[in-house]
């Protein structure tokens, strides 16, 4: 056996040889992954991906949520614009809308898919309602068949016969009243996504004051997300989250008077950063 010659064919060079009969035969170079290599690669990647998938999947979620508030917070803006026109009154007259009608003067003609409306918020609930695409509305009698009981805020203390009313919204949304008036404000909660969890203020939950007839706050019907610039001391929910050093992650889940600022923030800063 003797060697003729080096054949060259691309980037591989092969070796021709000649054999005892004088046929020749072509000898490839030879560049395969040996079984340790290929179980260490794998490896390699494995460790990787642990490290690095769930925080994408963190800061998805969080984008998700981010999306949602923002979502809900425009739809809340345009169901408030819109109130007093389907309730065929001049715009921004809220009074002529309804919206600050008092309990004792509720009659026979305040209802509607045969809702009798025993709360001031729970009529004002239904008012923003007509400005969605709704799945369901339930009032005080029925409550629970908008809000399931892992939606309740139980560490804030919340409970059925808090609620004044709700609403379930096409995109599977849910909104919902504090019981009770005599407020300058109504205080509406948001879950961006029902039912699905994590049901944490902060997360998926956060809270807007809607004003009502006191113009020594803002103008009637104006939104203020807990937290923001436009909340004070005068409104239900915290101040500014920057001047009171709040929405952090450790009172995400633990207290209203914290977590509840996160809307202003998150709103503020289009972002999660907590």
């Amino acid at each position: 056996m003797k060697f003729d010659s080096y054949i060259t064919s691309g980037t591989k060079t092969a070796l021709t040889i000649s054999t005892t009969n004088g046929q020749k035969q072509l000898n490839p170079k030879k560049g395969a992954f040996t079984l340790a290599e290929t179980l260490i690669t794998l490896t390699i990647i494995g460790v990787i991906a642990a490290l690095t998938i769930p925080t994408l999947i963190s800061k998805y979620q969080k984008h998700t949520y981010v999306v949602g508030l923002k979502k809900a917070y425009s739809q809340l803006q345009n169901a408030m614009k819109m109130i007093p026109i389907t309730q065929g009154c001049p715009p921004g007259d809220y009074d002529c809308a309804g919206w600050n009608k008092l309990h004792s003067s509720f009659d026979s003609s305040i209802t509607d898919s045969n809702i009798t409306f025993t709360d001031e918020n729970e009529y004002r609930t239904w008012l923003i309602s007509k400005q969605f695409k709704i799945n369901k509305f339930c009032g005080r009698n029925n409550i629970e068949d908008c809000i399931t009981n892992s939606m309740f805020i139980k560490e804030q203390g919340e409970e059925p016969q808090a609620v004044g009313g709700a609403f379930v919204a096409e995109d599977g949304s849910v909104f919902r009243s504090t019981y009770g008036a005599g407020y300058d404000v109504m205080l509406l909660i948001v879950d961006t996504n029902g039912a699905k969890g994590p049901n944490k203020v902060g997360r998926d939950i956060f809270w807007f004051n809607i004003v009502n007839n006191n113009s020594n706050i803002k103008p009637q019907g104006t939104i203020i997300p807990c937290g923001s610039k436009l909340a004070t001391s005068t409104t239900i929910c915290s101040a500014y989250w920057k001047d009171s050093n709040t929405c952090t992650t450790e009172n995400v889940t633990k207290n209203r008077y914290g977590s509840d600022a996160c809307t202003g923030r998150v709103l503020e800063e289009d972002a999660m950063n907590y």
